[in-house]
């Protein structure tokens, strides 16, 4: 459904490497490479061992990529982007001066520990 088979048979080049055509076709349709190595596979253009053991290598190679992440992005620059910095400083600062209870706070700013809190406070500014 997402890859059709006559568009994949038309678009497939008989030249290029298996994991080429994988990462040119899975750009093109926008999936992953498995499902598109699955798709070669149905149109004949591989067999069943090159099919397994381009599998397992993509998968390995997917597995590399997942890792080499640094696990996240920045909390505090997304807390900033996501508001913007004016209301998160709003709150901080009405939260310091005790107009605002600290649950509500973490409840509006999406934080759970006071830890966390003080961490802004200090990227952010008191008000």
């Amino acid at each position: 459904m997402l890859v059709p088979l006559e568009e994949v048979r038309a678009l497939y080049r008989q030249d290029e490497s298996v994991t080429d055509a994988m990462q040119r076709l899975a750009r093109h349709f926008k999936v992953s490479t498995l499902v598109v190595l699955r798709r070669i596979y149905d149109l004949g253009k591989i067999g069943r061992e090159t099919l397994w053991r381009t599998y397992r290598e993509e998968l390995d190679r997917l597995r590399q990529l997942d890792t080499r992440g640094s696990g996240g992005g920045d909390f505090y620059r997304t807390l900033g982007a996501r508001t913007s910095k004016r209301p998160v400083r709003a709150v901080i600062g009405s939260t310091l001066e005790g107009q605002t209870l600290f649950r509500d706070a973490f409840r509006l700013l999406g934080i759970k520990k006071s830890e966390t809190f003080y961490r802004a406070v200090s990227e952010f500014g008191g008000g």
